[in-house]
């Protein structure tokens, strides 16, 4: 997984999407964002990448009002501008979808964290990030 750290960007694979982003205008980003949650709904467990929807998922946050100070968003300066405003509603949901399906419970990322400090860490940033995208 390549993982140094319990937070949205702290993956090989989180950085790696997160920076491929940074590089695309804002409906680009939005498109790709709307791909990652829709293939992680539908895509076989194998396919699902959770390190991906999970930083897609803390870039729709970034952009709402309430997501916008995250301290993990100082990785990417700008990153609360990202996106056009505002955010749809149906954004908001498809985000907060995504992570349940990817992230189940007994799932293999969290039996794939070794620390148990870290994958607490780590499901407090999603439940922080299923809460901003609730709050819509």
């Amino acid at each position: 997984m390549g993982a140094w750290g319990s937070g949205p960007f702290d993956s090989d694979t989180a950085e790696d999407f997160v920076d491929d982003l940074e590089r695309l205008a804002s409906l680009q980003r939005l498109a790709v964002l709307e791909r990652v949650f829709h293939r992680a709904i539908d895509a076989a467990e194998s396919e699902k990448l959770p390190a991906e929807v999970v930083a897609a998922a803390a870039v729709v946050a970034a952009n709402l009002p309430s997501g916008a100070s995250l301290s993990w968003n100082e990785d990417y300066p700008g990153i609360s501008e990202w996106l056009p405003k505002p955010i749809a509603f149906d954004l908001t949901v498809l985000a907060r979808r995504a992570l349940d399906v990817a992230l189940p419970v007994n799932g293999w990322f969290w039996q794939s964290w070794v620390d148990i400090e870290e994958r607490r860490e780590a499901e407090s940033v999603v439940n922080i990030l299923k809460s901003i995208l609730s709050d819509r």
